[in-house]
């Protein structure tokens, strides 16, 4: 399979900010291709059942992708406390390249620093990529739709939380997120939130009823208005604001515990609540190594003592400084692991009864849909890069797979397919909607 042939499938990190697939494989003589199958957000488990259950095709977009990249090593890393799938896959592997990687039970063991840490000892540069020393991240399902070798129509995800049967469903792109719940039990919204992602790190849906599948989305777990997730979700930056100004007492536990700091980077979300409680906001004196924060969330859904926002005030400083041109890069020096990182790793367990999941942590295996849909929204841009141009016009009938947005030329960019069969009923520069006759 060619770089070319990639280009044209529409492939995009499932999992993540929808890099192009087309341009990470583009990298050449790759010291390690490693696969982000730690599935570390609490109540997601579609990485686990594409394994289970589509290995053949996953294996397959491997070894493509290890061709592709020239990796000497492969690495697939998968939680030990999955043994009977570990055992599985370890069985399951076709190429001597390959090997399993066990990671232990810890968040955020999926973050690629993570992932490139234990696979291969070295740690990324400030401000770096994997690719600076020689590392490709990868994630399953975006490996599969590669092995599959055709243009990407359908995304796999898992609802969980407040629904009645829990699953991992395979759905065409640009379904609304309502119908998407429903496959899971549950038809009646009122009441409800939905976040698009994981617990940790999802973002809330605005609403489930217009709100559509996209390629990135990787789970909706449903939760009442009133769980302290959402409360803490729903907050305005000011009010977090006045919050870490009015209680912080500079335990530094968020700093103990944050993952990017254990592995050695200049984040202190400590300084980040310091700076919000002595400088007027929205001033020029936010902790400037708020930069380095990766978003996980753990200091302000577990380290905390307080349930305080300590990573809300870094992401408002990190968007204040970012927006203002410091880039990580620049900072002096490199990583050193600290001596206490294995001690204070937080197990999932711990999270999930911190963050008040334990009554929604169930299993939620692959279903068959046999549902059809009727309407699909399908946006312009689901990735990373500039929107595609439209190829198609109002009233054009399309086939499922069709290319309906090409890549303009020259443009960092993911090609748009034809999620059903039907009529073109709307193009604009947002999107293209398809409905069925």
């Amino acid at each position: 399979m060619s770089d070319f042939n990639i280009s044209n499938l529409g492939l995009v990190g499932c999992g993540g900010a929808g890099f192009p697939t087309h341009v990470k494989l583009a990298a050449r003589n790759v010291e390690a291709l490693i696969v982000n199958a730690a599935e570390c957000e609490p109540l997601l488990h579609k990485d686990k059942e594409i394994l289970l259950h589509r290995t053949q095709d996953f294996f397959t977009g491997l070894i493509v992708a290890a061709d592709l990249t020239g990796a000497a090593n492969v690495y697939i890393g998968l939680k030990k406390k999955h043994a009977d799938l570990f055992d599985f896959m370890e069985k399951a592997i076709p190429d001597r390249r390959i090997k399993m990687l066990p990671l232990g039970d810890f968040y955020p063991a999926g973050d690629e620093y993570e992932l490139v840490y234990e696979a291969t000892g070295k740690l990324i540069p400030f401000g770096g990529i994997p690719l600076n020393i020689g590392c490709v991240v990868m994630n399953v399902e975006t490996l599969m739709n590669l092995g599959l070798n055709r243009p990407v129509t359908h995304k796999l995800l898992t609802v969980a939380g407040a629904v009645s049967k829990p699953c991992t469903i395979e759905v065409p792109i640009g379904i609304t997120v309502s119908e998407a719940i429903a496959l899971a039990g549950l038809n009646n919204l009122d009441g409800m939130r939905v976040i698009d992602g994981g617990p940790m790190m999802g973002k809330l849906v605005s609403d489930p009823h217009t709100d559509i599948v996209s390629k990135t989305t990787g789970g909706l777990i449903v939760l009442p208005e009133t769980h302290v997730l959402i409360r803490k979700m729903t907050a305005s930056d000011s009010t977090r604001t006045r919050i870490a100004k009015s209680a912080c007492d500079q335990c530094t536990d968020c700093s103990e515990l944050c993952p990017r700091a254990l592995l050695g980077y200049p984040i202190r979300p400590h300084k980040a609540m310091r700076t919000a409680q002595f400088t007027p906001y929205a001033q020029t004196d936010y902790a400037i190594d708020s930069v380095f924060c990766s978003d996980c969330g753990l200091c302000s859904n577990f380290a905390c003592p307080e349930d305080l926002p300590p990573r809300e005030m870094c992401a408002i400083a990190k968007r204040y400084h970012l927006g203002k041109g410091v880039k990580p890069a620049s900072f002096q020096g490199s990583p050193q692991v600290h001596p206490m990182r294995n001690m204070r790793r937080v197990t999932v367990e711990r999270l999930i009864k911190k963050l008040g999941l334990l009554d929604y942590n169930h299993e939620a295996p692959l279903q068959t849909v046999s549902k059809t849909f009727n309407k699909v929204v399908l946006p312009l841009k689901m990735h990373i890069g500039v929107p595609v141009t439209p190829t198609v016009k109002l009233g054009d009938k399309v086939k499922a797979g069709q290319l309906i947005g090409a890549m303009p030329d020259g443009k960092l960019s993911a090609a748009l397919h034809a999620s059903i069969s039907g009529t073109v009923s709307s193009v604009d520069d947002k999107a293209i909607i398809i409905s069925k006759e």
